[in-house]
C-alpha cells in the first residue's frame, strides 16, 4: 500500500487537527480577522523591536495576519508538523519575513523568559490537559506589562452529553466545560478588555460552499482526487458537528496585562448606552 492509499484508508479516522494539516484548512480563531483587528486595536502598539507568539498556530492564519499588519516578529508554535510546514510555505509565498513557525508544545514553550510583548492563545488552552501549566508558561515568556490575548470558547447552555462526546472525538481531546468565569480564573488576572460574542447558525449550503473553498485552494491541487473527495466528506462532517455544538456556546476576546499596575477589579461596573433610534 502506497502512502496515498494508506492515508485514504484512514481518512475517516482523522481528527480535525490532523485533517487541517492535510488540506490546509485555515482553522481561524473565533471571529476571524475581526478578532485579530480588535486585539491589535486594544493592545499596545507593536513595533519592530517587539515579538509576538501564537501558541497553537495551526496552518498560520493568525500569525500571517498579525505579521502582515504589524512590523513585529511573529512566531507560531504548533504540535502538528504538517501544519507548521504548510504555514512556513505560506509565509514564504507571501514574502512575510517576520512570520516564523516551529513545532512545539504549549506547556514547554522553547523561548526565553520575558521574550514576547504579546502572547496570543486563541482557544488552544481548551485542548491542553495541563492547562494551568500552559498558562504559567504563557506568562513566563511574556515581558512585564505585556499582553496575554485569549479567545476562549465556553458553553452558556448545557449541551447534550452525546454531542460533547462526539466533539471530543472530533478534536481528539477531552472537553472541560468551563464557564467564562472559569476561564478568567484560569488566566489568573483581571482583564483590561473583555467582549463576548454569540455564534450564528450556518445552513448546509454555507457548509458545502466552505468545503469547496477549502478544497479548491491551489495547495490542494496535487491531492489525489479520491483522497480529496474523502477529505471533503470528513470536513463536511466536522463543520456540521461544530455548527450544532456552537449553538450552545459563546466566545470572548480577553486581554490581560502581565503585572498590571492596577489589578484591582472595579466595583461600579458600567455598560455602553445603546444609540438612540
Amino acid at each position: 500500500m502506497n502512502a496515498t492509499a494508506a492515508l485514504l484508508d484512514r481518512t475517516s479516522d482523522l481528527n480535525f487537527s490532523q485533517l487541517v494539516g492535510l488540506v490546509n484548512e485555515p482553522n481561524m480563531c473565533s471571529g476571524g480577522t475581526a478578532t485579530l483587528r480588535t486585539i491589535l486595536r486594544e493592545a499596545p502598539t507593536l513595533h519592530t523591536t517587539d515579538r509576538v507568539l501564537e501558541v497553537g498556530s495551526n496552518t498560520g492564519f493568525a500569525v500571517l495576519e498579525l505579521a502582515a499588519q504589524t512590523p513585529a516578529i511573529v512566531h507560531g508554535l504548533d504540535i502538528e508538523p504538517a501544519s507548521v510546514a504548510l504555514a512556513t510555505a505560506k509565509a514564504a509565498t507571501l514574502g512575510l519575513d517576520n512570520a516564523r513557525f516551529q513545532v512545539g508544545d504549549g506547556t514547554r514553550i522553547d523561548f526565553p523568559d520575558e521574550y514576547f510583548s504579546l502572547v496570543f492563545v486563541s482557544n488552544v488552552t481548551s485542548f491542553i490537559p495541563q492547562a494551568r501549566r500552559a498558562v504559567a508558561d504563557y506568562y513566563r515568556v511574556l515581558r512585564p506589562l505585556g499582553t496575554l490575548a485569549a479567545v476562549p470558547i465556553y458553553y452558556h447552555r448545557q449541551p447534550p452529553a452525546s454531542l460533547v462526546a462526539e466533539v471530543e472525538a472530533a478534536i481528539g481531546a477531552p472537553i472541560r466545560q468551563r464557564s467564562l468565569d472559569d476561564w478568567l480564573d484560569l488566566f489568573g488576572g483581571q482583564p483590561y478588555f473583555l467582549q463576548e460574542y454569540e455564534y450564528e447558525h450556518r445552513d448546509d449550503r454555507d457548509i458545502d460552499r466552505y468545503v469547496r473553498q477549502v478544497l479548491d485552494q491551489p495547495s490542494n491541487d496535487a491531492l489525489d482526487a479520491e483522497l480529496k473527495q474523502a477529505a471533503g466528506e470528513r470536513l463536511r462532517y466536522f463543520y456540521a458537528l461544530f455548527n450544532e455544538n456552537l449553538q450552545y456556546a459563546r466566545y470572548a476576546i480577553v486581554l490581560l496585562r502581565k503585572g498590571a499596575p492596577t489589578p484591582f477589579p472595579i466595583l461600579h461596573t458600567s455598560r455602553r448606552v445603546p444609540d438612540e433610534q
